[in-house]
């Protein structure tokens, strides 16, 4: 008999009104996920259709506006802002098209500073991950001296820094030449398939979203299907029906 595996992060009913000009739209709405130990999962869709306003709401950086987000099957619904930073710098990991590195710091200063121990305790282990992705020779170079694959590799080393359970990536290639591309999605399925992360990656790529376990759909807001079935432990390969 197989053991379940339990989602690490889940959506329930999720669902997000945004205010616009012309009155309330809905970005997202009732979105049932899964996302569980050691699989990544890629989320596509066309421009528009909800999937930034989804991993935002699932990154805890913004409060849906009905349903619920799980962490460690923990209701996140009324936590105080404090509790929700502790989740996102303890359990959550994320990757964004923008880099978003500080340029007055070197590669191993902006990898360190996510550290939970700071700059001085970080400073190691960043440095273990920057040659992890390639990085050995550019450790005390900074963002400007720095390619956009490379900028977008220590990105991903920061988000790795405190071995996060769960990898949010939003477009983490869609700047990146064919070759950085390539280096970064590597860097992205070995973090699930080696470190037992749970890696959800939004994506327009169809070459992208060829490289995740499962790929699901968003139009007009609407995450197809239902809940996936329970995965036995070690998981199978699933269809890409959505979730």
């Amino acid at each position: 008999m197989t053991a379940e595996v339990r989602p690490v992060l889940a959506a329930r009913g999720l669902t997000v009104v945004h205010r616009g000009p012309d009155g309330p739209v809905t970005a997202v709405r009732g979105a049932v996920l899964d996302l569980v130990p050691g699989r990544t999962v890629a989320l596509t869709g066309r421009s528009g259709s909800g999937k930034t306003s989804l991993l935002t709401a699932l990154g805890l950086l913004a409060v849906p506006t009905a349903g619920t987000v799980l962490v460690d099957g923990r209701d996140t619904a009324g936590l105080s802002d404090a509790a929700l930073s502790a989740l996102r710098r303890d359990r959550l990991g994320f990757v964004f098209q923008s880099f978003h590195l500080l340029p007055q710091f070197t590669a191993t200063e902006n990898v360190a500073l996510a550290h939970p121990g700071g700059l001085r305790r970080g400073a190691g282990p960043a440095r273990l991950l920057l040659n992890g992705v390639g990085l050995g020779h550019r450790l005390g170079h900074r963002p400007r001296e720095l390619s956009a694959g490379e900028q977008q590799r220590v990105a991903l080393a920061r988000a790795l820094v405190n071995r996060p359970a769960v990898l949010l990536a939003d477009e983490p290639t869609g700047n990146l030449d064919a070759e950085s591309a390539s280096a970064v999605l590597d860097l992205l399925t070995r973090s699930a398939a080696q470190d037992g992360c749970a890696v959800l990656l939004v994506t327009h790529s169809a070459e992208v979203a060829a490289r995740a376990d499962r790929v699901l759909e968003m139009a007009d807001g609407v995450l197809g299907g239902g809940a996936p079935p329970a995965l036995p432990c070690p998981p199978a390969h699933a269809p890409g029906a959505a979730s």
